[in-house]
């Protein structure tokens, strides 16, 4: 008799024993971000990633890929679309490409300060955009890319110094907008290119947010940074339909509830924008920001064409204006 209990017992400690792992499935998400490491947008990321897997106890794991690995945007928005890919942390570049609707928010000259925008982000808008991106994507949280400047290889302060002047102009109705209105010879190229064509002569300028300006180099090429503070781009975390649909509820409120605090990546962006231009500037760079009267004069030569940039975007955009204008004043401007 010792022999079948001393079976039976061991089989309930083997049975026991292998139950943890037989009840432990761990789910891989991979998460795709243009941001190399040391920028504020894979810290956010990273804290993310340790967030969730605290807050799933490991069962939940995100495996970053930096640096454009899975591909460029709007490569990486149509592998997040299609299941392809788990998890893409955007610009606002793929976002205005796929939604037009959301350049509406980046419209040159429309804000005057960051806070305005939060509060039509966070407070009155959010439902809306959100909304808009359902049919393909759960929107897990909006991100932050900051605020865009114009740069050149000379002083375009005074608004009449960009009249006939070869700036790049980006793929988008905003930068399109801007540069038809300060007059610019705009020569539309990519992004990739514009090194190179900063360098031959194609062009003299162009516009980014201060952090890729300095970042990326070009402040090497086109030293002066006019700081416009013109448009403003935020992001967003997106998850295909497909897959979020795989996840359990439990798991889809984790995802949801462990992002970092979106103002910790806002001042994250400004801090490190403002640290690397000041760092521009005690290596002999200019960065130009420009008084009350000569914002408003660049301002002036832009507003007159918001309509034609939100008609360009067609009846969505155009039915949703007037949203866009409401929420501006219900925050303060």
């Amino acid at each position: 008799m010792i022999k079948p209990l001393f079976r039976t017992a061991a089989a309930a400690v083997l049975a026991g024993a292998l139950l943890p792992a037989a009840s432990f499935a761990q789910t891989e998400l991979k998460v795709a971000t243009l941001a190399p490491e040391g920028t504020p947008w894979y810290d956010f990321i990273a804290k993310w990633k340790e967030n969730v897997e605290a807050a799933s106890n490991g069962e939940l794991q995100l495996t970053i890929f930096p640096n454009a690995q899975l591909g460029n945007e709007l490569e990486v928005w149509n592998k997040v679309a299609r299941g392809r890919v788990d998890i893409g942390v955007f610009s606002a570049a793929p976002m205005t490409e796929n939604v037009p609707v959301t350049a509406l928010l980046s419209t040159p000259f429309l804000f005057e300060k960051s806070e305005t925008i939060y509060c039509v982000l966070d407070r009155e808008l959010r439902e809306d955009l959100t909304a808009m991106m359902s049919d393909k994507f759960q929107v897990i949280d909006w991100a932050e890319n900051g605020w865009v400047q114009v740069y050149a290889q000379d002083d375009l302060s005074d608004v009449a110094n960009a009249e006939g002047y070869k700036i790049r102009a980006a793929p988008h109705a905003m930068s399109r907008t801007l540069m038809t209105s300060i007059g610019a010879n705009a020569i539309e190229i990519p992004y990739a290119d514009t090194p190179a064509a900063l360098q031959t002569g194609l062009v003299k300028g162009g516009e980014l947010i201060g952090v890729s300006y300095v970042a990326f180099g070009i402040n090497k090429v086109a030293p002066h940074l006019t700081v416009t503070s013109h448009s403003h781009q935020s992001g967003v975390i997106l998850m295909g339909k497909k897959n979020w649909g795989k996840l359990s509820a439990e798991h889809q409120k984790i995802l949801g509830d462990a992002t970092p605090d979106l103002s910790i990546l806002r001042q994250g962006i400004a801090g490190m924008d403002a640290y690397l231009l000041g760092l521009h500037e005690k290596a002999g760079g200019g960065v130009h920001r420009l008084t009350p009267e000569q914002r408003a004069a660049w301002k002036a030569k832009v507003e007159p064409n918001w309509a034609s940039m939100v008609e360009s975007l067609g009846p969505e955009a155009q039915a949703f204006w007037p949203k866009v204008l409401e929420a501006k004043k219900a925050c303060g401007e």
